[in-house]
C-alpha cells in the first residue's frame, strides 16, 4: 500500500512540475485578455501608399518567459476589408510581465480616392500577437474600432469580406 502510495506521489508531482509551456493555470482565457491596444492611426496617401500604426500593451499570463514573434492584422474601412498582413517582431516578455509594442505596417493598394467632406470613417482593426514559448506558440487576439478621419482610401465600392 505505501508503495502505491508513493508512486501516485510521484507521478502526481512529475504532472505539476512538468507543466506546459506558455500554460496560465486556472485562467483558460488568459490570452483573450493579454493584448491592450493603446493607440492606433491609419491613411492611405495619394501615390497609394499607407501606414497602419498600432500600439499595443502586450501581457504575458504566463508564468514562462516568452518572446514575442510577429503580429498580425486585418484593416476594416467602412465595412470593407481593405488590408492584411503579418510582421515579425523580436521582443523579450518576462514572466508575469507587461510591455509595450509599436507596430507599424507598410499598406499598398493598387488604387486610392481622395476621401470628401469631413465624415470621419469608421475603421477597425483586429489581429493577434504570437507568444513563444520555447517551442509552444500562444496567440492572443486584439481588436479595436473607431472613427478616423482619412484623407486617401483604397475605394471602397469593391466587394469586401
Amino acid at each position: 500500500m505505501r508503495t502505491r502510495r508513493e508512486l501516485l506521489a510521484l507521478l502526481w508531482g512529475g504532472t505539476l512540475a512538468s507543466g506546459c509551456l506558455g500554460s496560465a493555470p486556472f485562467h483558460p482565457r488568459a490570452y483573450d485578455d493579454a493584448v491592450r491596444v493603446e493607440s492606433l492611426a491609419v491613411d492611405f496617401a495619394e501615390d497609394k501608399s499607407g501606414l497602419l500604426d498600432v500600439g499595443l500593451q502586450v501581457k504575458n499570463p504566463s508564468s514562462d518567459a516568452a518572446s514575442v514573434s510577429f503580429v498580425d492584422f486585418e484593416l476594416w474601412v467602412d465595412g470593407r476589408r481593405v488590408a492584411s498582413g503579418q510582421q515579425q517582431v523580436d521582443a523579450a516578455l518576462p514572466p508575469n510581465g507587461e510591455i509595450p509594442l509599436r507596430v507599424l505596417f507598410p499598406l499598398a493598394a493598387e488604387r486610392v480616392v481622395a476621401v470628401t467632406g469631413t465624415q470621419a470613417l469608421p475603421v477597425r482593426v483586429r489581429g493577434g500577437v504570437l507568444l513563444r514559448f520555447g517551442t509552444t506558440e500562444r496567440r492572443a487576439p486584439f481588436r479595436v474600432q473607431g472613427s478616423r478621419r482619412l484623407t486617401h482610401v483604397p475605394p471602397l465600392d469593391a466587394g469586401g469580406d
